[in-house]
């Protein structure tokens, strides 16, 4: 997901150029902002994946061990890290828009 700011079209020369790299810096600060409120939400996620999991009872019969549990693992991040890039209603993307607007 980027963030959409305005560019400054009408500028020219030397004006234009610092207003483009603030724009540009903006846009880089917002970008890494969502990421960090991605992961934060990826985060949330998997806890709440691995205690569903632990929820479960295992019966012993269809097991996978220890090599199953690692796998479950890496694909409980991944489902996290897919859920935490949902979109507009993600608690990533809410957490985003507050704190992008306590920056302002």
């Amino acid at each position: 997901m980027t963030v959409n700011l305005p560019s400054a079209p009408y500028l020219t020369g030397e004006t234009g150029k610092v207003a483009a790299q603030g724009v540009d810096k903006q846009r880089k600060e917002g970008d890494k902002l969502l990421e960090a409120c991605q992961e934060f939400e990826a985060i949330f996620w998997q806890q709440i994946l691995r205690q569903m999991r632990r929820s479960i009872p295992k019966s012993g019969l269809m097991d996978g061990g220890t090599g199953e549990e690692i796998f479950q693992d890496f694909l409980d991040e991944e489902y996290a890290r897919t859920l935490a890039r949902q979109g507009a209603g993600s608690l990533a993307y809410m957490l985003y828009e507050q704190l992008r607007l306590g920056e302002e």
